[in-house]
């Protein structure tokens, strides 16, 4: 029974870990039944507590490292665009408030000269 789905943030290439996990996943859900003892719940959670220790493998081998740390420097990378992107829309607005005030001067400019002449 296959049970296994690949994130595709992680490297293709299959690892013996994968298949530990692939099968405490598979145990855990062939476990699940209504059953509330003690013992049916304690089995549960040694598995779960397995599978936590499995993905955690899984989680500090160096591939899958590099791959967590390469999306966490893209979401900054987008973070700094995106406020690149604002701080253009901010020179943006300044300049064609500043080109305004350059144009109301111009204009009180001509007013004083007119009434001076």
């Amino acid at each position: 029974m296959a049970c296994h789905t690949r994130s595709n943030s992680f490297p293709l290439r299959s690892h013996p870990i994968i298949q530990e996990v692939d099968e405490h996943l598979c145990r855990l859900r062939s476990s699940e039944s209504t059953s509330t003892s003690s013992s049916t719940i304690s089995h549960k959670l040694s598995g779960l507590q397995d599978l936590h220790d499995c993905v955690d493998r899984l989680l500090q081998l160096p591939l899958n490292q590099q791959a967590l740390a390469q999306e966490k420097h893209q979401k900054c990378a987008n973070e700094l665009l995106d406020g690149s992107l604002r701080l253009l829309d901010v020179c943006s607005t300044a300049k064609d408030a500043l080109l305004q005030t350059k144009e109301c001067m111009q204009n009180l400019q001509s007013i004083i000269r007119r009434r001076r002449g």
